[in-house]
């Protein structure tokens, strides 16, 4: 029930993998972002902004971002639910012994009982053979699912396809008379990704369609000279922010078993359960926007002697206000199954179990609210000139991920599948879910990475760069999914810097990050979790799964002095 809980929590994992990669620098990409220490111009803004201060006269900057990133997800064969059950099963027993999460979902499924009648009860082969195939097989198992055309949020426009990711950026320094100061603004994209899959595809039930994107639209920076060593600076950046996620989303057979408590209630038994384990349930579609999110940045640059350079930066806390509208297109299954409760008047008890009265329509729509945290980072630099042509460069990051301790979502009316999650949660002794508010718990963890980049000074005018980066991953084990199946990272890039002449400079740079991660059945609360009433959405039960990530980056800029 809960596909949409999964979309957003994912979404907040983007960081990791978007951090400094969609900025467009060719040279802090030809160096694997180890730019604290040696800043990159203009894009000293937001990867160092005492950096700014070395900017000489008036300059301006354009910069494209040329990205393509493929996903992979491969399915395996589910393990659960093996069929232990309780033999025979007296519906008038309050007290069953346990029972398999097979024979509860044949129990409750009137068509599963006509079409495959069980005439021996105490037959265990024949009740097992009618329990599995009323379960049915997923059809996820053992499939492979790609992604297609990039997507990304664009401000006002929604969720946009487009047969590649390009984003346009840049920005103007200016230094000061005295030359001792430099103030500049710059155009960029902190984080920008999306993509798409097919709409029948088994990764479609963690996003068909999603689309991520933090627009820096303005960000007056100041830098200053301290003393002829000592640089600091300082930037306040404003900032689009928009999300979008299109998914199918599915029932598990296992959650809905939940309300086989209803039974025990006088005169409301419980209507036929439509919903199989692997059916669809519907489309959510969301598009949230905040145009005016707040941040700032601050850098040290210390030139310790002619060989060594130490950098510092930290970028603050920033808070999205996310708000924008939302549907919910329904299947014929789920909505007959919302039909039997109405009809029932089973409705009236689920309100009395955090619950409420269900519409049983074909769509909601209304309005969200939720609260996006980008956390705060630092990152430690330093820059030695090893040899007269030779320069290297080394970083240390912090990101503050456990920030994302839970997730809230406001909705403007109760919504069925929300009601019916929230009866879920009052049964299984949790407090996730109410009929339009979703809580979502996160666990994720703050991260250190590194990364080394080295910068060859060819000629006078040509400058070749290489570095790498292993990135941590901010998710643990237990919270991986397909949505943003991004793991622990490798990035390998190169790129090289042109003076065209005493005005002009052309930089380019080339990427690639490499990420695969590998998660057993039942392992993660966030895709195939096991757990009887976790309403952590596990749209692939019991089924182990891959992912591989490829993301492939070139980077070019244009610096003019005027």
């Amino acid at each position: 029930m809960l596909a949409m809980a999964c979309s957003f929590m994912a979404t907040e994992a983007s960081a990791q993998l978007l951090n400094n990669l969609s900025i467009g620098s060719p040279k802090a990409l030809g160096l694997a972002n180890a730019v604290t220490a040696d800043p990159p111009g203009i894009d000293s803004i937001h990867f160092n902004p005492a950096g700014l201060v070395q900017i000489q006269g008036r300059q301006a900057n354009l910069k494209f971002l040329l990205a393509n990133v493929e996903i992979e997800s491969r399915f395996g064969e589910p393990t659960l639910p093996t069929d232990v059950y309780d033999v025979p099963f007296d519906p008038n027993d309050p007290n069953p012994d346990p029972i398999s999460d097979q024979q509860l979902y044949y129990n409750l499924t009137q068509q599963c009982q006509d079409d495959y009648p069980i005439a021996d009860p105490t037959d265990i082969d024949e009740v097992a053979r009618a329990h599995a195939l009323c379960w049915g097989e997923d059809p996820v198992a053992n499939t492979i699912t790609t992604t297609g055309n990039p997507v990304l949020m664009v401000p006002f426009m929604g969720l946009q396809e487009s047969p590649v990711l390009l984003l346009p950026m840049g920005g103007m320094a200016f230094e000061g008379p005295s030359g001792d100061w430099a103030f500049g603004s710059a155009v960029y994209v902190p984080e920008g990704i999306g993509y798409s899959r097919d709409i029948d595809s088994g990764g479609a039930y963690q996003g068909q369609e999603v689309g991520l994107t933090r627009l820096t639209y303005f960000s007056p920076t100041v830098a200053v000279r301290i003393t002829d060593r000592l640089s600091a600076g300082a930037g306040i950046t404003f900032s689009y922010h928009g999300l979008g996620i299109k998914t199918n989303f599915r029932a598990s057979g296992l959650t809905l078993g939940y309300l086989r408590n209803l039974n025990s209630i006088p005169d409301s038994p419980l209507p036929a359960i439509d919903l199989g384990p692997y059916d669809n349930v519907g489309l959510l579609t969301m598009e949230m926007e905040d145009l005016f999110s707040v941040g700032f940045n601050f850098g040290l640059l210390w030139e310790a002697n002619d060989w060594l350079t130490l950098g510092f930066s930290y970028r603050s806390e920033s808070i999205a206000e996310l708000e924008g509208d939302y549907s919910m297109e329904y299947t014929d299954n789920f909505i007959h199954t919302m039909e039997g409760l109405q009809e029932g008047g089973l409705d009236a008890v689920l309100a009395v179990l955090d619950g409420g009265l269900v519409n049983a329509v074909a769509v909601e729509k209304g309005t969200v609210k939720s609260e996006y945290i980008v956390p705060q980072s630092v990152a430690f630099g330093a820059s030695v000139q090893l040899l007269p042509r030779l320069r290297v460069n080394l970083d240390a990051k912090w990101i503050e991920y456990s920030r994302w301790d839970e997730l809230t979502f406001s909705f403007s009316q109760n919504n069925d599948f929300l009601t019916l999650a929230s009866v879920i949660n009052t049964l299984a002794g949790l407090d996730y879910a109410d009929p339009d508010e979703l809580r979502i718990p996160r666990g994720y963890e703050d991260t250190w990475s590194w990364a080394i980049g080295a910068e060859y000074q060819w000629n006078n005018n040509l400058v070749l760069r290489a570095g790498y980066e292993p990135r941590s991953s901010a998710i643990p084990d237990d919270r991986t999914d397909l949505l943003f199946p991004i793991g622990d990272a490798e990035l390998f890039s190169a790129g090289v810097g042109w003076q065209y002449d005493h005005i002009t400079r052309v930089e380019a740079a080339v990427g690639y990050l490499y990420s695969h991660t590998k998660t057993d059945a039942c392992e993660s609360r966030n895709a195939n979790s096991c757990k009887e009433g976790d309403v952590v959405y596990n749209p692939y039960f019991a089924t182990p799964f891959e992912n591989e990530v490829n993301a492939y980056l070139v980077a070019v800029s244009i610096d003019r002095k005027f």
